[in-house]
């Protein structure tokens, strides 16, 4: 008998998780392994692409079919749905979850897993919604009123937005009779547009992104996770794969990057809550993403662990309000993740975020650059003030929960070795200079904390709320309109 083809590995591969969550619903004892099992095969996947193992396309029904792309840009999102998922999972192994939590995890990662690899308008539709509409029903799951509002408010922004897309894909379709993502690149302006609304907002981008910071801070714990560790970047790889076939694209999104990280940064520097602050910088950090496709990947995850293991501590912070934050001490399984993750984020060596943002930086030009050294001392500035609270001295854990997490553990684990091996990939003698340049940029993110700590205790020392519905609506508004000029 004759191994399995690559293609029909691969069709596997993309069933899996929907079968998987087939079986839990009528067999729930074995939903947690069934999990694993998936987060095991898209792991195994990403590094079979790697290593050129897996044919790199995959056409179905025909030329109008569903179209596939497995390739290098797809392995490191592959890699971060299969960790950040797996430690959900992990996380989670000694508490009972809400509803049909488990369920819901291997839909999102099927649907994440194919949006990554997806290369047509109608197959990324889907694939976005199915995305959406899982991550809807996980942020239910608290079932509190003030969740039920936030999940709906999530959900209709985002029907409205891939309504749009819907509608650009269309005429996509009237103009180049394909809905292939090469084919936007001759359907005019309106339809680019169109459909950079809906992904726009799907990767929290900029004003489009504005739904994002109150739904990851007020999410549960292993909610957030999964939003701002990789339920973003569903959106963040067709941006990246239409900037390389669209020249128009291409000019945009950096300023829509930069405009993005600065707006989340500015926010996040004045946040007095824990968890918005680690939301606003989400928001910021999708638009270091998007500056450089090639080293965007890398980029998101290195983010995407660290954000995730943050988010997973979250729920253990004494408190989120960050005015006291230097007198309430943190557990070891607390302290230390907070420190790993907010150090690889800022792009401190040997972490995987120094090797991302690295070769972030040498793909800009000196300008950009420059303006990405800015943006990191103000993103160290924003972590430095989570860096006050003292280590709590050894205490009994609780009965109930582990004093650490396997899945916070897991998240760091992979922080650490994959650092190591993209050192031992990339090593060359110009990451002396990056490594003592994350150092000085380190110190004067801290030096801008002290100096601005005293400013946040004035009452005008606040900025303006942007993130009721008709704000989101009218953010949306602005950015389609501007994109319609800008482009045409």
């Amino acid at each position: 008998m004759a191994p399995p083809s690559g293609e029909t590995l691969l069709i596997g591969w993309l069933l899996l998780p929907y079968t998987a969550a087939f079986l839990a619903a009528l067999l729930p004892p074995l939903a947690r392994g069934l999990a694993l099992l998936c987060c095991l095969a898209t792991g195994a996947v990403a590094l079979a692409i790697q290593a050129g193992a897996l044919p790199a396309s995959l056409s179905l029904l025909g030329p109008y079919g569903v179209s596939l792309q497995p390739d290098g840009l797809a392995a490191p999102f592959l890699i971060l749905n299969a960790l950040v998922c797996g430690a959900v999972v992990l996380d989670s192994w000694r508490r009972t979850l809400p509803g049909p939590f488990l369920l819901l995890l291997m839909v999102l990662h099927g649907g994440l897993a194919s949006a990554f690899v997806a290369v047509d308008l109608v197959s990324l539709y889907v694939t976005l919604e199915v995305v959406g509409i899982s991550a809807f029903l996980l942020i239910l799951g608290s079932r509190s009123e003030r969740s039920l509002w936030l999940a709906l408010r999530y959900l209709l922004i985002g029907n409205t937005v891939m309504t749009l897309y819907l509608v650009g894909a269309a005429v996509v379709y009237l103009a180049q009779g394909s809905f292939r993502l090469e084919a936007v690149a001759g359907a005019g302006a309106a339809a680019l547009a169109l459909l950079l609304v809906g992904l726009l907002t799907k990767a929290g981008l900029f004003l489009s992104g504005l739904w994002l910071p109150r739904t990851h801070a007020e999410a549960p714990a292993e909610v957030s996770a999964l939003l701002s560790g990789v339920v973003v970047a569903a959106g963040i790889v067709p941006l990246l794969r239409l900037s390389g076939v669209v020249p128009a694209l291409a000019a945009v999104l950096p300023v829509i990057g930069l405009a993005s990280a600065g707006l989340g940064l500015v926010f996040a520097l004045v946040e007095a809550d824990a968890k918005r602050l680690l939301a606003w910088s989400t928001l910021s950090q999708m638009g270091l993403v998007v500056l450089a496709p090639a080293a965007g990947g890398l980029y998101a995850l290195g983010h995407g662990l660290a954000k995730a293991a943050l988010f997973l501590v979250a729920r253990r912070f004494p408190g989120r309000d960050l005015a006291g934050w230097a007198r309430r001490p943190l557990a070891a399984g607390v302290w230390v993740p907070l420190w790993i993750g907010s150090l690889s984020i800022v792009g401190v060596p040997p972490l995987l975020g120094f090797f991302a943002k690295a070769g972030l930086d040498r793909t800009l030009p000196g300008p950009t650059g420059l303006l990405l050294s800015l943006l990191t001392v103000g993103t160290a500035a924003v972590y430095a003030r989570l860096w006050g609270a003292p280590l709590q001295e050894a205490a009994a854990p609780a009965p109930a929960e582990p004093a650490w997490s396997p899945g916070v553990l897991l998240l760091l684990a992979a922080l650490v070795l994959l650092g190591a091996a993209e050192a031992s990939r990339s090593w060359s003698p110009e990451l002396l200079p990056a490594a003592a340049k994350a150092t000085l940029v380190l110190a004067a993110g801290v030096g801008l904390h002290r100096l601005l700590q005293p400013l946040r205790h004035r009452p005008w020392f606040r900025l303006p709320d942007l993130e009721a519905f008709p704000d989101l609506v009218g953010g949306i508004g602005v950015v389609g309109a501007g994109l319609l000029v800008w482009i045409r």
